[in-house]
């Protein structure tokens, strides 16, 4: 590899002066003959193209695949070489793993520790490291780190195994360790590793094991369980056994309370009067406890959950119980737990929202109009709503960044790079190398490069930029009016605001044409494949053949849009209800319209059917899209309207 290196720095010298009269289409030429020959595993010709062009920006990525493909034994001087001389790049980082993992696929182990000497981050990489390790004789000096990699609730790679299995021949995982890893297993409902690690233990542990096993299968014996019996917390008296039953105290209530909450606080009771958790044990099962009273809906628990959640004074749960107070129109209180929030800090727009919300429901209108004047001057959704309720203009606040071309001057080399990967659609690799530009900037810089790419039609790094810098008042940069030909159309084909198909696009990929969510949702509108399929059935796209297709951006939002306007239709026009339906799907919107119990008769007020949204995904996600839809009418030049009167009357 080193003769590679070799031969590429004379061919290009000697190519210098030819290389310097090629036009830059010329070298965007040469270098996607070269991408497509490398695709077609012609390596020799490939090469001889890239030797062209040896100051373009982009031909340390064909030399990257070309090493990356040639790997072997003695490639460690050229992939260091290359690392070296291309630290910022995130291929380096690339060729790093795959060269470790080529070097341990062929138990090159010397090479392996030669080339990373130090224990990697990735749990593969890392028993490899071990592997490497004890082919040098090295094994206890890295015990230590074995047994804390062996300390988890889950399955460990492929790559463990035999590092493990080593440990376990000589001893060293001792049968301490082995019910350590069963309790974590046991906390984390991994029923197989539970499984493995009862073939690993002796008797006396086995036997314990298998009680536990059989009590997380059925979690409501936990309160008839000889596990647990006459078992007080008292770490001086408790003997071996018990010491380890107690450990799975805790994690056999919480089971049991995911699968019947009375059943599950029943049990806690029982043994909190035997004093058998640890102060810490009983602050966490009380927050598990409240949390599923809610989830579940048990009214009849309430009284003791009020209790526990005054005594704790946590202000995430003490949240909750107000918006479940919201939910259920209960506004004594939603009064009361919101002066319990006030005592332990200052109420922010939402909650001095909420506030208001009980003023005006005591009549106190005078009071209510005061604290809405007072959260109407902020950006977002509380302060719009209360804007809106008085009449007042909506007040954007923007900082609007200007140009100071100046300032990146110094970045140019930078931008080409970024420019040739956002042309060849690199755009993995794009996102990644504009993160790590921006992030090695000061804030002013940041905004500057955000306005370079608003100004480029770079949507998506625009925002990126605004994210990465905090400028959440840089609207210009924050919210971009990406591709308005593709926009406008398809807002005009099904009759919908523009502006508000801007909103649902700049919640879902912030204008990542390319975006794939970990569930599966791509491109602009963050479509599912089936209901992609499905809407395009309906609406007789027949040029819609596969999912791949999701990532072409005249398709996804053509099938975006006909699919929110399917929805509003289903909600007969309902923004907030077919918002919802988008982002957590229609089913389960219809879920929620069809849950009622304990609401007053009138049913939700607007506001506090999103209050109550059991996701906080979704209400995070309806409140963003409406506030994002005013933002882009203003941007857009449009008449500004947060929510239309018959979603303000409408009842829930």
């Amino acid at each position: 590899m080193k003769i590679f290196f070799l031969s590429l720095f004379l061919f290009s010298f000697s190519f210098l002066s030819f290389a310097t009269t090629l036009t830059w289409s010329q070298q965007r030429g040469l270098y996607t003959q070269a991408v497509d020959l490398q695709a077609q595993n012609m390596w020799s010709k490939a090469l001889q193209k890239t030797k062209l062009i040896p100051a373009y920006p982009l031909t340390y990525l064909l030399e990257y695949q070309q090493l990356k493909a040639h790997f072997s034994r003695n490639s460690l001087f050229a992939v260091q070489s290359f690392i070296e001389d291309h630290l910022d790049r995130r291929a380096s980082y690339d060729l790093q793993r795959s060269y470790l993992y080529y070097l341990a696929k062929n138990q090159y182990w010397s090479e392996y520790l030669s080339f990373y000497p130090q224990l990697p981050n990735s749990l593969s990489l890392k028993c490899y490291h071990f592997q490497a390790r004890l082919a040098g004789d090295q094994a206890d000096e890295i015990w230590t780190d074995v047994q804390k990699t062996w300390l988890t609730g889950s399955s460990l790679p492929n790559a463990c195994d035999s590092v493990l299995q080593y440990y376990l021949d000589n001893k060293k995982i001792s049968q301490a360790l082995i019910l350590q890893r069963f309790h974590l297993a046991y906390v984390k409902n991994k029923t197989s590793l539970m499984s493995y690690l009862i073939t690993l233990m002796d008797k006396q542990n086995e036997l314990l094991a298998k009680q536990l096993y059989a009590l997380h299968r059925a979690p409501t014996k936990v309160l008839n369980s000889p596990l647990f019996k006459d078992l007080s917390f008292n770490s001086d008296l408790l003997n071996r056994e018990e010491q380890a039953s107690h450990d799975f105290l805790a994690a056999s209530i919480k089971r049991l309370a995911k699968k019947d909450i009375e059943l599950g606080l029943n049990a806690y009771l029982v043994y909190e009067r035997k004093r058998s958790f640890t102060s810490a044990e009983q602050v966490k099962l009380k927050k598990y406890l409240i949390s599923r009273i809610m989830i579940r809906n048990e009214t009849k628990l309430l009284a003791w959950l009020d209790k526990a959640l005054l005594a704790l004074g946590d202000v995430p749960l003490t949240e909750r119980r107000i918006r479940y107070a919201i939910k259920f129109n209960n506004w004594p209180d939603i009064e009361y737990w919101l002066a319990q929030l006030s005592e332990t800090r200052p109420l922010d727009s939402k909650w001095l929202y909420w506030q208001a919300r009980v003023l005006e429901n005591k009549q106190q209108q005078s009071q209510a109009d005061k604290l809405y004047q007072q959260i109407a001057t902020e950006r977002n959704y509380y302060g719009f709503l209360a804007a809106q309720k008085l009449g007042l203009d909506y007040q954007f606040n923007a900082n609007i960044v200007s140009e100071q071309q100046q300032d990146l001057d110094h970045l140019k080399t930078q931008l080409a790079h970024i420019d040739e990967l956002y042309f060849h659609q690199h755009r993995y690799l794009l996102k990644r190398e504009w993160r790590v530009l921006i992030s090695n900037q000061s804030i002013n810089l940041q905004r500057q490069l955000g306005l370079f790419a608003f100004q480029k039609g770079w949507a998506h790094l625009s925002v990126v930029a605004s994210i990465l810098s905090k400028s959440w008042s840089a609207l210009n940069i924050r919210f971009p009016a990406a591709n308005p030909q593709l926009f406008y159309a398809n807002a005009e084909r099904y009759e919908l605001d523009s502006s508000y198909i801007y909103a649902i696009t700049r919640q879902e990929s912030s204008f990542d044409e390319f975006a794939n969510s970990p569930v599966g949702a791509r491109g602009y509108m963050q479509l599912m494949p089936q209901t992609a399929k499905e809407t395009a059935r309906k609406i007789g796209l027949k040029n819609y053949k596969r999912r791949a297709q999701l990532t072409d951006g005249d398709i996804n939002v053509q099938l975006g849009s006909a699919y929110f306007d399917s929805l509003l239709k289903r909600y007969k026009g309902n923004r907030v209800l077919a918002t919802a339906a988008y982002n957590a799907g229609p089913n389960r919107v219809d879920r929620w319209q069809g849950s009622k119990d304990g609401r007053a008769e009138q049913g939700l007020t607007m506001d506090s059917w999103i209050e109550a949204i059991p996701y906080k995904e979704t209400r995070r996600y309806v409140k963003n899209v409406l506030v994002y839809n005013v933002i882009y009418q203003h941007i857009l030049d449009k008449p500004l309207e947060f929510l239309k009167p018959k979603e303000i009357s409408a009842r829930f």
